[in-house]
This record gives structure tokens, C-alpha cells and sequence, in this order.
């Protein structure tokens, strides 16, 4: 997966980049380090949590404190 893979079937805060892919986390309540992972079908980038990102994303990308 890369920052240009387009993710489908996400919720309205994931595919604005709001909330975690993979767990959820909603980054307007909660910080949490995350990190790019792709765009959603409307071209916005989406993120996924440090803990729940694979390790080479993770190193690719760089965390970002949201």
C-alpha cells in the first residue's frame, strides 16, 4: 500500500481523514500519532494509527501527530 492507494468502504471522518482506517480512532477527539496510508474515492488522504499501521509504512511515511 502507498500514499496514492484509494481505499473504499470507509466511514464519512475516515475518508475525509479524520479517523483511523483500520480502528476507527476519531483524531478530533483523541491524539493519536498516524500516518498516510492512501486517499479515499474523493481524493482526500487518509490515515491509520502508529500501533496500527504496518512497521515499512510506517518508516516510509513518518509519524504525524494529529
Amino acid at each position: 500500500m502507498n500514499a496514492e492507494t484509494i481505499i473504499t468502504g470507509l466511514t464519512p471522518l475516515q475518508a475525509d481523514g479524520l479517523a483511523c482506517v483500520v480502528c476507527g480512532a476519531d483524531y478530533l477527539r483523541v491524539r493519536v500519532p498516524h500516518v498516510p496510508i492512501g486517499r479515499s474515492v474523493t481524493g482526500s488522504r487518509v490515515f491509520a494509527c502508529v500501533g496500527c499501521c504496518p512497521d515499512h509504512l510506517r518508516r516510509a511515511a513518518g509519524g504525524v501527530l494529529g
